[in-house]
């Protein structure tokens, strides 16, 4: 797992209220019953903890947390 990975989920599960044990980079965001609210509160987590916008494509119900690690690691790449 990575550093990011760790942070992110670490993040997942505080602030949005995530059972540590659903969070995997396949869980989607619908799995985790994460509404669109909830979705919202996750961009903004990414963008002021990682430096990264998600756009609304990012933030679909079927995308996962996989995606998310994906976008901020290519951010983190080019960085």
């Amino acid at each position: 797992m990575s550093a990011q990975q760790d942070r992110l989920f670490s993040l997942v599960a505080d602030k949005l209220g995530v059972d540590p044990e659903q969070l995997t980079p396949t869980a989607t965001f619908d799995a985790l019953d994460l509404d669109s609210l909830l979705l919202i509160e996750l961009s903004v987590i990414v963008e002021k903890e990682f430096g990264v916008q998600l756009d609304e494509t990012a933030l679909s119900p079927d995308n996962t947390l996989g995606d998310v690690l994906a976008r901020i690691d290519a951010k983190a790449k080019v960085a």
